[in-house]
């Protein structure tokens, strides 16, 4: 039976529930599993609230198509494939405690966003911008040899950010933004773990590169073997984890999963407190 755990600060108290009960959600997602929610009384009980903020919390994740609600039937979730999946609320509680399957479907996305804008990038920057992401990219690698890991991202984040924002495409700017918490976390996970740094920095400096001389296909190329080496550390860090028999790592490198609430062992009630992980 899934034990809820008990909120126990006030503030922000809809979101706060809002997340515990998405959280198992996700994890039984993660089991393959459906979960049925306790009825409307016990809930309540399990997590110290009201019914009037436990129904809120509920109506956020049915329009986000979590979970479905049917008179005498009871909550139930719903599978992945009738979620809002570029939700950013979704994308988030994702990042919490990120598993393989969604950092490498998080590639994949980047996939589809990073080359693309790089091509546009290369034909259509500006010098300010150029020269702006110029900067950004001294910028990480400072960080990178200086070993500042949090802050390395921080700065890999900016210098994305940059080369998609000159591609001039709105739509493509949006979909980025979309998946920048969870690539915050995911890319956290990863720093430091890269087969080679050099190859890394060598990678982002081959972009820069091509958008300075505005040369779209090895702009293209380059952001596909940036995106193609995040892949592979994901993998190395899953091996890793493999082989020192370390189970599912949570995601909490990044600043935006500082105060992210874990999920409660089924078997066992506990307490949600500030800043708890």
């Amino acid at each position: 039976m899934t034990v809820f755990p008990r909120i126990e600060i006030p503030e922000n108290l809809h979101s706060r529930v809002t997340r515990v009960l998405a959280l198992q959600v996700l994890e039984a997602e993660r089991d393959s599993r459906e979960l049925l929610f306790p009825n409307e009384a016990d809930l309540c009980l399990q997590l110290g609230v009201s019914r009037t903020i436990l129904r809120e919390a509920v109506k956020v994740l049915a329009d986000k198509g979590m979970v479905e609600v049917r008179q005498r039937l009871g909550t139930r979730s719903k599978p992945r494939t009738e979620w809002n999946q570029l939700d950013p609320d979704i994308l988030g509680w994702w990042a919490v405690g990120a598993d393989t399957r969604f950092l490498r479907e998080l590639c994949e996305v980047r996939l589809a966003i990073e080359p693309t804008a790089a091509g546009f990038a290369a034909v259509r920057a500006s010098q300010q911008e150029l020269d702006q992401i110029g900067r950004l990219l001294e910028d990480r690698e400072a960080k990178l040899k200086n070993q500042r890991a949090d802050e390395a991202v921080d700065a890999e984040l900016e210098f994305l950010a940059a080369v998609v924002a000159a591609s001039r495409n709105p739509l493509l700017e949006q979909l980025n933004r979309s998946i920048r918490r969870p690539l915050q976390t995911a890319l956290a996970y990863t720093t430091g773990w890269r087969a080679s740094d050099l190859v890394d920095i060598g990678a982002h400096r081959q972009l820069f590169q091509a958008l300075r001389r505005h040369d779209g296909v090895k702009a293209r190329s380059a952001a596909e073997k940036i995106v193609g080496l995040a892949m592979l550390s994901i993998e190395e860090a899953i091996r890793r984890e493999d082989k020192a028999g370390l189970r599912k790592k949570t995601l909490n490198g990044a600043k935006a999963a500082q105060d992210e609430v874990s999920l409660p062992d089924p078997g066992k009630p506990q307490r949600l407190t500030r800043g708890s992980k």
